[in-house]
């Protein structure tokens, strides 16, 4: 058994996987502020934020996966990260074209 849904019904409360959807959603949301302040203090450029909560935001959607929540926090860290990288979508088609992938310092 990989997820929690396949569990006997009534095992798992339906409200408490809301109640951790929701929480999650959150976390990812005060996480992306974070990474949005370090933009605009200039500690972080917008694609390598955008790029950290993207990887961030897969793990979680992996997590909730594996419990079998089918949750939209996937479209809410790609929303985040537009509006921390208005150019995420280009910049993220250029980091899998290129070889190796690397971080310039």
């Amino acid at each position: 058994m990989d997820v929690l849904k396949d569990l006997p019904p009534g095992t798992i409360w339906s409200y408490l996987l809301e109640a951790i959807e929701w929480q999650v959603l959150e976390d990812l949301r005060s996480y992306a502020r974070s990474r949005q302040r370090d933009v605009a203090r200039g500690a972080e450029t917008p694609d390598l934020a955008a790029l950290i909560v993207d990887k961030y935001c897969e793990g979680l959607a992996k997590a909730l996966r594996i419990a079998g929540i089918d949750s939209t926090v996937r479209l809410e860290g790609d929303r985040l990260c537009r509006e921390i990288d208005p150019d995420f979508d280009a910049h993220r088609e250029a980091r899998w074209a290129a070889r190796p992938c690397t971080l310039v310092y």
